[in-house]
């Protein structure tokens, strides 16, 4: 079983030892975006992402000393370079070394520059959200840019790893990046609300935590099928058959 996730833009980037590492399969479409994103100078930057005048300089920066190929030394695995919400609830420093394997095995991160990631890739600090309106050669924005080759990856990995199914925690803007239909495991949406004296919401900052806390939960317990997921009661989440629908599961808590 197959488990996506978006990446996030908190990063932590001090190299930190990993169980071992890998390097990104993509590096040729990796390269091209940061070949067009090192033309852009830091106001540029700021109008192109919608960020303010620090955090453009930031990356203008980061675009500049972006090296190939990423080595231990210049670079840290996925999973302990992204920091927000939702890897605060993954929690992958308090893995054991058979946990990050498992990890390695059967969640997939998506990304703006780097397409798809194992967690035990290197990466280096970057921020380019999927949505992001970047053109490269003839593509207008980053969709484009990527058009199947993120979808025929995941179906690589679908084969290799024998997955029947594709557990979706990622963002509908990571998402809108594969060609759902073309995948070779059907996928399942997971949706956490927040009961507020009788009333279902959505939290954003909630479900973000709790869609790390799931993939956690899923590599800890070795879950092979999503029915398996109908055990899932970290921080008070419990299934709600009556809310869910065949290719989507709801928690509530």
């Amino acid at each position: 079983m197959l488990v996506l996730l978006s990446p996030s833009k908190n990063l932590h980037n001090v190299p930190m030892a990993s169980p071992r590492h890998s390097l990104p399969r993509m590096p040729e479409e990796s390269l091209q975006l940061i070949t067009a994103l090192r033309k852009l100078k830091p106001a540029a930057l700021h109008e192109l992402m919608d960020i303010n005048d620090q955090l453009s300089r930031l990356n203008y920066n980061r675009y500049q000393a972006y090296t190939w190929p990423h080595t231990a030394d210049n670079a840290t695995a996925a999973i302990y370079t992204f920091r927000g919400e939702v890897y605060q609830g993954f929690d992958a420093n308090t893995m054991t070394k058979a946990q990050a394997e498992q990890a390695d095995k059967y969640v997939r991160i998506l990304s703006g520059i780097y397409g798809v990631l194992r967690p035990l890739d290197l990466i280096q600090p970057y921020r380019l959200e999927m949505s992001t309106e970047l053109k490269t050669g003839k593509a207008k924005n980053l969709y484009q840019y990527w058009g199947h080759k993120i979808t025929d990856l995941l179906n690589a990995d679908i084969e290799a790893t024998k997955s029947k199914e594709v557990i979706n925690l990622a963002s509908q803007e990571y998402m809108a990046a594969i060609q759902v239909a073309d995948l070779k495991a059907p996928v399942m949406d997971i949706q956490f609300l927040e009961d507020r004296n009788g009333k279902l919401q959505f939290l954003s900052y909630n479900a973000k935590r709790s869609r790390g806390w799931m993939a956690r939960y899923i590599v800890d317990h070795k879950i092979k099928k999503s029915s398996e997921l109908k055990g899932f009661d970290v921080q008070g989440y419990s299934y709600r058959e009556e809310l869910s629908e065949p290719r989507k599961m709801v928690f509530v808590r």
